[in-house]
């Protein structure tokens, strides 16, 4: 029997009524190196056992010469038996799985709250945000320094809010390590001296004290760091160092962060590109004119960023004779690619409007002008002059390259279809464009669209397209409407219609006789 229990791993320890030990075995001795039979336990020779003995204690749980041991009794007739384990290796093992738990939360959050929004600055508050009080009593993000300065925000205590501000770049250079970091030449973090982070005047986070520590890590980004996390932990209770900072934990948080920041900058400056192009793409302001009423509607494609292939652009008579020209096009294709055939088209219809007054020529030049560019795209286009006549009429010239044929508002609600024809623009080489003319009675009305509005699909079925009778039929309803309330009425039917499903970019425009007005000038401007 003795052998045998020589075999368990725990020590078992028999003392009798007395509390004298009458028997163990062998892992008595590894636990208790100065407990011997005959012995009574007493703390110097079996700490907590001993304890537990005088006291008469059924269990304990205790460290003791640098393990955790952990003991029960049983009685048996009248001995005592210890059962005595060595809870260390276990005790390690659940404080580990424990720490990686909270580590993979940690994380896991950190990877939502960063991934959440794509706003650069609203980003940078979540990385000091989150560092506190996880990572460190206090938190400070440097940015990149750009003109002179460097942006920060910093988190000073857990639950306070994010400061931020600039600070000189020229300080970066008083503290080595921050420098190092935002260059990329220190991808490991790195201890600060104490009395370093002074140099960063007002940005510098409450100094970690004695004891505390400070550490500087890279945030890395695309190629190169986003930034630069100061991290500081204050010293414990009486002043006692605190653990130091799980160097894994903080590396694996700043790749996180790092590629957050790296990305809500490359969406900062992705936004800015396109608020640009959109800028120089939106349709400008419809000018005034007199004896001419004019209304557009614009709606692009949900997904082309704001701009899309569809334009329209109107302008006065160049030959001061009155009235405007016009043009309505649509370049194959959506999104950016298509925003810039939109732009290539409308900046050569203004410059060859100031060379050439005859539509016809414009059209046969920039076909050959996007035959050249050999980018496979082309275009529909339609565009042309409406001119005030005798007695309060328009007299409209259109001149066509394969663009939907304009509809035509008469009195009493009736709507004729003009046949400009034509070929695409800039799709063969010689192509020929077609011409008709217009004679529009007083508030009569012309109106130009693309074919996003016949070939919106939407409808019970959500597969129908609004077609060009149902364009027909609601044009005919806006009998007696000025140029600005059917453009917007027709675009408002159009978007009834798809009832927020995905559609094509949207263009209108309506050209309307109207006579001028007597006044101090002698003439009105033209109504919207």
């Amino acid at each position: 029997m003795d052998t045998l229990l020589d075999l368990v791993d725990q020590a078992v320890v028999v003392c009798d009524a007395s509390g004298v030990v009458r028997w163990c075995n062998s892992p008595t001795g590894v636990y208790f190196p100065g407990l011997r039979p005959g012995m009574t336990p007493d703390r110097a020779a079996a700490g907590p056992l001993g304890q537990a003995v005088i006291a008469s204690a059924a269990r304990f749980d205790a460290e003791f010469l640098g393990r955790r041991l952990t003991g029960r009794r049983s009685t048996v007739q009248d001995c005592s038996v210890w059962l005595v384990s060595d809870e260390t290796g276990v005790r390690r093992c659940r404080a580990e799985l424990r720490a990686e738990r909270f580590r993979a939360a940690f994380l896991s959050e950190a990877s939502r709250r960063l991934g959440a929004s794509l706003h650069h600055g609203r980003t940078a508050r979540s990385v000091v945000e989150l560092a506190v009080p996880t990572l460190a009593d206090a938190a400070l993000l440097v940015l990149p320094p750009r003109g002179g300065h460097a942006d920060w925000h910093r988190c000073a205590a857990p639950g306070a809010a994010v400061e931020s501000g600039a600070l000189p770049a020229s300080s970066l250079e008083r503290m080595p390590q921050l420098g190092r970091a935002l260059a990329g030449l220190s991808p490991r973090p790195a201890p600060c001296r104490p009395g370093m982070l002074g140099a960063l005047g007002g940005a510098a986070p409450p100094d970690p004290g004695r004891g505390g520590e400070s550490l500087v890590t890279a945030l890395p980004g695309s190629g190169a760091p986003a930034g630069a996390l100061v991290l500081v932990r204050s010293a414990g209770a009486g002043g006692r160092r605190r653990p130091a900072a799980d160097v894994a934990l903080v590396c694996d948080f700043a790749f996180r962060a790092g590629m957050a920041l790296s990305t809500a900058a490359l969406y900062a400056q992705q936004a800015h590109t396109a608020a640009v192009l959109q800028s120089g793409l939106d349709p400008a302001p419809l000018p005034e004119a007199p004896g001419v009423r004019l209304g557009a509607a614009y709606r692009p494609a949900p997904d082309a960023l704001g701009f899309g292939g569809d334009f329209y652009q109107v302008e006065p008579a160049r030959d001061g004779g009155g009235g405007v020209e016009f043009a309505l096009g649509d370049v194959c294709g959506k999104g950016v690619e298509a925003a810039v055939l939109t732009g290539h088209v409308r900046q050569s219809l203004r410059t060859l409007a100031l060379v050439e007054p005859r539509p016809l020529r414009v059209l046969d030049v920039l076909n050959q002008s996007l035959l050249e560019a050999d980018s496979g795209r082309f275009t529909s286009l339609v565009m042309g002059a409406a001119r005030p006549g005798a007695q309060g009429t328009l007299d409209v010239v259109l001149a066509g390259g394969g663009h939907l044929p304009p509809l035509v508002l008469r009195h009493g609600g009736i709507v004729e279809a003009v046949d400009v024809g034509g070929m695409l623009v800039g799709a063969l080489p010689g192509a020929e464009f077609g011409q008709a003319g217009v004679r529009l009675a007083r508030d009569e009305l012309i109106l130009l669209y693309s074919d996003g509005v016949t070939e919106a699909r939407g409808g019970p079925t959500g597969a129908e397209e609004y077609g060009a009778e149902r364009l027909a039929h609601d044009l005919a309803g806006c009998a007696g409407m000025p140029a600005g309330a059917v453009a917007e009425r027709i675009d408002l039917r159009v978007a009834e219609w798809l009832a927020g499903r995905a559609h094509d970019d949207i263009a209108v425009l309506a050209l309307q006789s109207s006579p001028p007005s007597p006044g101090p000038s002698g003439a009105a401007g033209a109504l919207r």
